[in-house]
């Protein structure tokens, strides 16, 4: 349970991040949600979709 998933540019719907950026499924996490409002908004649910499996995934 080591690998990061690739967030591409056009897998934000709305928002983004300054720089590139990933998502590691094991770091579950909450965030502040000024960081939520002002950068991160909405992802496409297919790269969501893959990120809770490789969590569950490695959970199991």
């Amino acid at each position: 349970m080591n690998e990061l998933i690739d967030i591409p540019g056009g897998s934000w719907l709305r928002g983004g991040m300054p720089d590139e950026s990933r998502i590691v499924p094991w770091g579950v996490q909450s965030i502040d949600h000024e960081d939520l409002d002002f950068w991160q908004e909405r992802l496409d649910s297919d790269l969501v979709e893959e990120a809770v499996a490789a969590l569950i995934e490695g959970l199991q």
